[in-house]
């Protein structure tokens, strides 16, 4: 028996929206098995392959890089599926067979919305499990800063409570977070629970973004500043930009000398959105009050690098983690079942979660 034909475009330059369908192929055939909770052998039958999934289509596939590649072939394309790029009406109006256009993300800024509602396209944005787990890991580095938590262990193992008197840790600079400005240089997919998170400790946000969010910034409790005031005004400072050629080292001397003396500078991002050498130095001087990494401008960190010196420092208030923030379990597998189970839906003319309109 003939299989029904499907043709699929893909554009995503990082590569979240095939990895979770893929895992067995990019880490190897036990890959999945491997990184089951031990409690829940079961959940395997709960992470299929691409080919598993779409076993009774006979799918044409294009993993596109570029606009020129999307432009290639959307006229053939039965669904569309983007991640953090930004897609032209013109493009899209070639799309005259599309049934869908799915984005990985609920910041679906590159969708022309416009240009998809005079086509009658429906459009969906899945929320990004990889991202909240991330927005989750810099809360952690947040507060671990404020309460000082590194510094407190010390000090329960010294026992350093016999000489300063018990709960009397004045020196060692506890924060509280309502007395706090949280500065989000981006305002997407990982900046906006942060921002919720904010607001659950009653403290000011503000934001930077190369697009200004005034429908959002109600909702979000956050309020717009331009690029020098976010360095400025924060006492945390969190990046959350893409890294593409025209943000290689944003974040200079510059910027970092705007800190606050006691500011926090928080990057779980992309290391070479930063100076890193500028960051280091500020760190060395003490010019800023801390930082907080999980990303580094080489990957793995080289083992002499001056930052493991900063870290095993308590006195300089960096703390640094291996590009850790993104793990939980089955991230990666979530985020790309919700792209491919929505052209299922569309497939068996079900509803669509997260539509867009």
């Amino acid at each position: 028996m003939t299989k029904p034909a499907l043709t699929v475009v893909v554009w995503d330059n990082i590569g979240n929206t095939l990895w979770g369908v893929r895992f067995n192929q990019r880490f190897g055939p036990d890959a999945l098995r491997d990184r089951l909770p031990a409690a829940d052998p079961a959940a395997l039958d709960a992470a299929p392959t691409f080919e598993e999934l779409f076993a009774d289509y006979d799918v044409t596939l294009y993993e596109c890089k570029t606009l020129e590649e999307v432009d290639q072939h959307i006229a053939d394309a039965d669904f569309l599926v983007l991640h953090k790029e930004i897609l032209p009406g013109e493009v899209l109006e070639k799309g005259k067979k599309l049934r869908l256009v799915q984005h990985l993300g609920l910041d679906y800024r590159g969708i022309p919305m416009e240009t998809a509602r005079k086509m009658g396209i429906p459009c969906a944005a899945t929320p990004l499990v990889n991202y909240l787990a991330v927005a989750e890991h810099n809360w952690a580095l947040i507060l671990n800063h404020l309460k000082q938590l590194p510094q407190q262990r010390v000090y329960m193992q010294q026992r350093g409570y016999m000489e300063n008197g018990w709960g009397n840790l004045v020196p060692l600079g506890i924060a509280l977070a309502c007395d706090q400005t949280l500065g989000l240089v981006g305002f997407g997919e990982i900046a906006r629970p942060m921002a919720r998170y904010a607001q659950a400790f009653n403290m000011r946000a503000i934001y930077w973004d190369v697009h200004r969010f005034p429908e959002l910034e109600a909702a979000y409790g956050v309020e717009y500043v331009e690029w020098d005031e976010v360095w400025k005004q924060a006492d945390i400072l969190s990046v959350q930009i893409p890294i593409k050629p025209e943000t290689h080292k944003i974040v200079g001397a510059h910027e970092i000398g705007l800190m606050k003396p006691k500011a926090l500078f928080v990057n779980t991002a992309r290391g070479k959105l930063v100076d890193q050498e500028a960051l280091v130095a500020a760190l060395e001087a003490h010019q800023i009050g801390g930082a907080a990494l999980d990303v580094f401008y080489d990957e793995p960190l080289p083992l002499a690098h001056p930052l493991h010196d900063l870290h095993d420092d308590l006195r300089n208030h960096v703390t640094i983690t291996p590009h850790s923030a993104w793990q939980g379990h089955w991230t990666h597998v979530r985020d790309s079942l919700g792209i491919w189970n929505n052209v299922l839906h569309i497939l068996r003319d079900e509803p669509i979660e997260y539509r867009v309109d």
